[in-house]
């Protein structure tokens, strides 16, 4: 969709937030087989600013199949998903691409749910052995997923489907994987935290069953009732149904991602980054901007309009509306501190209002996050146990920074900037005991250094721009732009329109750069 945004959105907003979180793992619409060449190198040019800057492992998957399979050749097909596919691979050398699933949702939907209707799933096979054998004869090193499932109020719905892939289609599929929304239960059910691990660890065991394939969870969240159908398909997160509760919300979408993280699931994805554009109205034409939204759009074979609000922050083009919602300064931090390939720590909690998790990063860095349901509290954790698996040494090899996200209190930023660290906690002799906030999760992490990023340097006004030398610190990660003072702007560019100010007004500005531990100067 960056054609389709704003100078302004795409650079302040998107990318820049996408850099500041960069998110190790991510499931995208993408793989069609009926792509152009004109939207492959679209796609291309978004990983190069986003996923490959991040070192992000991409799980591709089409919208949706056709209406009607059962018409279509599946080997043609299956070459054509494959020739796309190693061209985006080999030639634009998007190597991140590692998962591929055949459609979306097939639980729930319109046409994507045709594969679970009369009993189709001969067919659904026969489309996973011609993408196993196509994406061989092509050498990709995709693995496939199945199935991809959507489960909604009665979670053990997925399980006869899954279980059928797993007697008939274990040799094609290299991981498992299910979506689960949770339906007509409160955010303030504290029962749920225990349903969440019971029902993971149930994937995961069956994923593991079947020749030691490993479950990811593919999309998460907590829907509201009663979304409309209709001439517009109305899509929106809990919290924006149910606003009363939308701070305390957030807490328990991050306990989703912690539980299914803390039974053993290879990665988590919320849905979604950021909301689809409003309005989005789906049209071909000649302008770029027309170009990508259909493409965006179609979705494979989907055309109706839908109204999308499931982001962590904002797109309304009419308004210039970008802010954020409260999951940003929650979900923002679990993204950016919990890693692929990381080591899950064992955590139990005496108390029944407090829940988490913690991993040792690839890196040897700490993150924790403790979530507090109840009153304030001071915590005592014992973190002995915890080893580095490379050399068994203490994971804990410096203070922990203590990031804070409190339902009374959200840290809403103007510019969607993270919060800032709230202090350090040290550990002694294997312990280590941290205050938490009433109704908050607070991470804790060594995945930190306090560093001084470089100067920036050059700045000149000219034309009614702003402009300054880019930076070569390849820690680097955005900018904050100062006016007399004041922050005005977060931005990836290295220019900012500043309408009616001259050349000799340049001294009034200020430029910081941001690096991936959040120090600025």
């Amino acid at each position: 969709m960056t054609p389709m945004m704003t100078e302004e959105f795409r650079d302040q907003r998107v990318l820049k937030s996408f850099r500041e979180i960069s998110p190790t793992f991510s499931r995208l619409f993408a793989g069609y087989a009926d792509w152009t060449k004109e939207a492959m190198d679209r796609f291309a040019d978004y990983y190069d600013l986003t996923f490959r800057k991040a070192g992000t492992t991409l799980y591709a998957v089409p919208c949706a199949m056709p209406a009607f399979a059962d018409t279509i050749d599946a080997e043609a097909y299956a070459e054509k998903v494959a020739k796309n596919l190693e061209y985006l691979i080999k030639v634009r050398k998007c190597r991140k691409i590692r998962y591929y699933c055949l459609t979306n949702e097939l639980m729930c939907g319109d046409n994507w749910a045709w594969f679970v209707k009369g009993g189709k799933e001969e067919i659904f096979k026969k489309f996973y052995a011609a993408l196993f054998h196509a994406f061989r004869r092509h050498d990709l090193d995709i693995r496939l997923l199945a199935s991809d499932e959507a489960a909604t109020t009665k979670p053990e719905k997925v399980y006869p489907f899954l279980d059928w892939i797993k007697d008939n289609m274990d040799d094609y599929v290299g991981a498992y994987c299910t979506h689960w929304y949770v339906y007509e239960r409160r955010t303030d059910d504290l029962g749920l935290w225990n349903e969440y691990n019971a029902y993971f660890s149930n994937l995961v065991q069956r994923a593991l069953s079947c020749k030691a394939k490993r479950y990811i969870l593919g999309e998460y969240g907590f829907h509201p009732a009663g979304g409309k159908r209709g001439v517009m398909v109305d899509d929106v997160s809990y919290h924006l149904r149910q606003p009363e509760t939308k701070e305390e919300s957030v807490l328990a979408k991050c306990e989703l991602g912690l539980a299914a993280m803390n039974q053993g699931a290879a990665a988590c994805v919320d849905w979604s980054f950021v909301d689809y554009p409003d309005p989005f109205v789906i049209e071909d034409g000649d302008t770029p901007e027309e170009r990508a939204a259909y493409e965006a759009g179609k979705c494979g074979y989907r055309l109706d309009t839908k109204y999308n609000k499931w982001g962590t922050f904002r797109w309304c083009s009419t308004d210039k509306d970008y802010s954020s919602y409260a999951e940003l300064y929650a979900m923002g931090w679990l993204v950016k501190l919990f890693r692929k390939n990381a080591t899950v720590l064992p955590c139990t909690f005496a108390d029944p209002m407090l829940r988490g998790g913690a991993v040792i990063n690839p890196d040897r860095s700490v993150s924790i996050a403790l979530i507090n349901r109840g009153p304030a509290k001071t915590v005592s954790v014992d973190c002995s146990s915890w080893k580095s698996r490379v050399d068994g040494t203490p994971a804990l090899h410096q203070p922990l920074r203590r990031y804070v996200y409190e339902v009374g209190r959200v840290p809403y930023n103007a510019f969607n900037d993270l919060q800032p660290p709230a202090g350090t906690v040290t550990a002694k002799d294997g312990a280590f005991s941290v205050s938490l906030p009433a109704k908050s999760i607070t991470f804790l992490t060594t995945d930190y250094e306090d560093r001084v990023p470089p100067v920036v340097t050059g700045i000149q006004l000219a034309d009614g721009k702003l402009r300054w030398t880019a930076i070569s610190d390849p820690l680097h990660r955005y900018y904050r732009v100062y006016k007399d003072g004041k922050q005005i702007a977060s931005t990836v560019a290295t220019g900012l329109p500043v309408p009616g100010m001259k050349p000799e007004d340049a001294k009034r500005f200020a430029i910081k750069s941001v690096d991936k531990w959040n120090n600025a100067r």
